[in-house]
């Protein structure tokens, strides 16, 4: 998840930096013309759009982060059901620690399922 978000970053970078040397290039001939124009040219407007976009977007991406994180450390209570034998075992675990076939329970041990078991999360319900 780290390395995504840092992928995602570095790509952003980056583009921004070629962004900025492409109107760097053209600056000379497009200043004259925004002085010349006004500050709110055509021009400037969708370069305001565009960062606010930008901004939007990287708010966005860091709140999801931050929240997901928040959220994985959550404590649910997840039973593990038997359908051959009906039993039903309780366990409690934080939502990060849930696998799709084994769970680490709060107190460290490691519990794994076979395929015919089915994996309830009791979201509410953490005793």
């Amino acid at each position: 998840m780290l390395g995504k978000f840092l992928l995602t970053l570095a790509v952003v970078v980056l583009a921004f930096y070629a962004v900025r040397q492409r109107f760097l290039a053209d600056a000379a001939p497009a200043r004259a013309s925004e002085q010349a124009e006004g500050p709110l040219t055509r021009h400037g407007l969708i370069r305001i759009a565009a960062a606010a976009v930008v901004a939007i977007m990287l708010i966005g991406s860091g709140w999801a982060l931050l929240s997901g994180i928040e959220r994985g450390d959550d404590v649910v209570t997840l039973e593990v059901v038997n359908p051959m034998s009906g039993t039903t075992d309780r366990f409690q675990a934080r939502r990060s620690d849930v696998g799709e076939r084994s769970i680490l329970t709060l107190d460290g041990r490691r519990i794994r399922f076979s395929e015919v078991d089915r994996l309830v999360i009791l979201e509410g319900a953490a005793d």
